[in-house]
């Protein structure tokens, strides 16, 4: 009997090819393991609604039944302890063995971790940790956030609203480093002020420790904060002992070619264990959503001998506040050099990070519409007339021109 595709790890990247499978067709059986004792759930609204509101239920990838309905096994509150490649089996933490056709790992990341030892230290990204946290909140009137990149921001935000003092301690001269360009970072930082975060950038922690009713952390400069409880968001940690353990090659991630296929022809990794081919051809990891449902679609296309999803342009978003920020494209410190343009957009504003007329990125703050066809334009390779790079607004309906066939008549929207 075939053993089908045996998918390890049961998050947004693994839930999506297991109902891809099913939705392009293929036949055989297919398992979902995950070391949760829940279903498939979207990780987004962790650190917004269900941290704001403890009562919110989690946002389920399908519906319960819809595993059952699918034919897709789903084994949940189950670790996978050993892959066996020669055999084509994964053996699981309670002694079961599944046999596999093709195997994929989509085994995610871990958050990175602060050597101290603090009982009072709380992480975020699973159901469990925002259960913890929330509890945390309760009776506290103080929490220090370690990290100010996306997740430590989101907190920070959701923190504040409950009504605690925040500080945020960030070791990079600004927030958001990573990815954000400058002047979005900057208005993010602006309205987390405004909200009364206390902002401390380039700035490290030397000691952490628990106090009698809360943490004391000693920084670089010699400053302490106190604070009822701290929160760490410094990144993650790729989850690849398994595969390593199986003999795959690891670097920092899983290692794919563009099928997502690992050096094993039965074997992929997809989401945010997967290191793909990037532009320059060295792997690549990419921690979004979106990449998470790209990488499964193209791992199921290749098991079925399928084209190829169309490339899209990596797209991210991040709800802050009343800010919804989206970012698409190079905009990270790989945009040092490019032109920034800022352009309103509707109620929001835009920021087109350019490589002469060519647009490479955009970063959008309350823009999603203009964003979408910013999106279009990036993966089009577009070059943006000088008069629509000078305009003071973004014009949405020039920008779709652009990506349509002129007619030979017809007349430039700028000059």
């Amino acid at each position: 009997m075939s053993g089908g595709v045996v998918i390890i790890g049961a998050g947004q990247a693994g839930g999506r090819a297991a109902l891809t499978l099913r939705e392009k067709g293929y036949a055989g059986p297919v398992t979902l393991i995950g070391d949760e004792p829940v279903p498939p759930y979207e990780r987004p609204p962790l650190s917004k609604d269900m941290l704001l509101d403890p009562a919110t239920s989690p946002t389920w990838l399908v519906p319960e039944d819809a595993w059952a309905a699918g034919d897709i096994r789903l084994i949940t509150g189950r670790a996978a302890a050993a892959v066996d490649r020669a055999a084509r089996r994964v053996r699981l933490d309670d002694g079961t063995v599944l046999d596999y056709d093709h195997l994929i790992f989509a085994t995610g990341s871990r958050p990175r971790r602060l050597p101290f030892q603090v009982s009072r230290l709380a992480e975020l990204r699973r159901l469990e940790d925002v259960e913890a946290l929330s509890v945390r909140a309760v009776d506290a009137r103080s929490v220090l956030v370690i990290g100010g990149g996306v997740i430590g921001l989101e907190v920070a935000a959701t923190l504040v609203q409950k009504g605690l003092g925040v500080t945020v301690i960030e070791i990079g001269s600004r927030l958001l480093g990573r990815n954000f360009p400058a002047p979005v970072a900057a208005a993010l930082a602006e309205r987390h002020a405004a909200e009364g975060v206390i902002l401390l950038t380039g700035v490290r922690i030397r000691d952490l420790s628990d106090t009698a009713d809360g943490v004391s952390a000693v920084l670089s400069d010699g400053r302490v904060i106190t604070a009822d409880f701290a929160v760490a968001g410094i990144g993650v940690v790729p989850e690849t002992g398994l595969a390593q353990a199986a003999g795959l090659v690891i670097d920092d991630g899983i290692v794919v070619d563009h099928d997502m296929r690992t050096a094993d022809p039965a074997v992929f990794a997809i989401g945010d264990v997967a290191a793909w081919p990037g532009p320059d051809g060295r792997p690549l990891r990419c921690e979004t959503w979106q990449n998470a449902n790209i990488t499964a679609e193209r791992a199921v296309a290749a098991i079925l001998g399928n084209p190829l999803p169309a490339p899209e342009t990596p797209w991210f978003w991040t709800d802050q506040y009343n800010l919804n920020v989206q970012l698409a494209g190079v905009t990270g410190p790989e945009a040092d050099g490019a032109r920034i343009v800022s352009q309103a957009a509707g109620a929001g504003r835009l920021f087109l990070v350019l490589d002469g007329d060519r647009l490479i990125g955009a970063a959008g703050i309350n823009a999603g519409r203009d964003m979408a066809a910013c999106r279009r334009l990036i993966t089009a390779g577009a070059r943006l007339p000088a008069g629509m790079i000078a305009a003071g607004s973004f014009d949405a309906k020039a920008a779709r021109d652009l990506l349509r066939p002129a007619a030979a008549s017809a007349r430039p929207a700028y000059a």
